[in-house]
């Protein structure tokens, strides 16, 4: 038997003015590190928000770990996108204080709010103001925060955000490191790769609607019959090359640059027909396989519903 989804929501609905932010939207969550994918607007902070409390639908219910809206304080952690932290105090402050706001005793608060600072890669920088720390310590001590009283269930907005390269990578592998506690974990982001290297699951969101969601393994799995073709020739004859294999195939990617292409076609039974036109229009055939999917095919496919988009 299937373990049931951490994360429940049923029909909600939330509207700022004339703007509907989610539209009846409904969606299971499952345990692990779940990516919220969508375009500014989607609606991804407006659910994270409706989940925390902070929005409260004019329809629609959710569970978290199966507790309702009231119950759920000490099981979620939040590391919002925006300035949340208070600068004229330090880190060690700022964490703690969390801490004792999610219930804790001070005591307590006080050990893991050190333990947790160690763990996000704050050293004795604790004891500066925040106001004197880069974006990237700023990113690291939200998250902290976040983690202080050991939620279940974390919710992370734009984790990255401002932070330069090298911090990128430390922030992700923190997150696989925390998602390997048993946690669930809800990325909000719109950096597609940073999605795919720490996300288990993803949850695809547009206009406040479910477009896609699914195991990641299995949304990025190689899909029978999907090839990718790369030609080189002149730029009509590639242009005719693609006109012929159009009318039996169904192209989802069409690149075009000088004096070579690359097509990605859906529904390819043999490799015949599509050898004997590059021979037939006089292009040559420079690289033909299964296509590997990435998040950014499966972003783009789901909004452009299935149609080639080109480059």
């Amino acid at each position: 038997m299937s373990e049931p989804p951490r994360i429940r929501a049923e029909e909600i609905l939330v509207r700022y003015g004339k703007i509907i932010a989610l539209d009846s939207f409904t969606a299971s969550i499952p345990h692990g590190i779940v990516g919220i994918l969508g375009p500014n607007g989607a609606g991804k902070t407006t659910f994270i928000k409706v989940l925390l409390g902070l929005v409260k639908p004019e329809r629609g219910k959710f569970t978290i770990n199966g507790r309702g809206a009231f119950d759920i304080r000490d099981i979620v952690g939040y590391m919002p996108e925006s300035e949340c932290l208070i600068e004229s105090m330090n880190a060690f402050e700022m964490v703690s204080y969390m801490g004792c706001l999610s219930g804790m005793p001070v005591e307590d608060a006080i050990q893991r709010g050190h333990e947790v600072l160690d763990f996000v890669g704050i050293g004795e920088e604790r004891y500066r103001e925040i106001d004197s720390y880069s974006t990237g310590m700023k990113q690291r001590v939200k998250l902290a925060q976040a983690i202080v009283h050991d939620p279940e269930v974390l919710m992370l907005d734009e984790p990255t955000n401002g932070m330069d390269p090298e911090g990128r990578e430390e922030m992700l592998e923190l997150i696989s490191r925390i998602g390997k506690f048993g946690k669930t974990i809800l990325v909000s982001s719109h950096l597609l790769h940073e999605v795919e290297q720490v996300c288990e699951y993803m949850i695809i969101i547009d206009q406040g609607k479910l477009l896609k969601e699914g195991d990641m393994e299995k949304l990025l799995s190689p899909e029978a019959g999907r090839y990718r073709v790369k030609v080189r020739g002149e730029t009509e004859a590639i242009k005719r090359f693609y006109k012929i294999i159009r009318e039996r195939y169904k192209p989802v990617q069409v690149v075009n640059e000088r004096g070579q292409g690359t097509i990605v076609l859906k529904g390819v039974d043999n490799s015949e027909h599509i050898l004997r036109t590059a021979r037939e229009v006089g292009v040559q055939i420079r690289y033909y396989r299964p296509d590997i999917l990435s998040l950014e095919d499966v972003f783009l496919e789901t909004f452009a519903g299935g149609n080639a988009h080109e480059n």
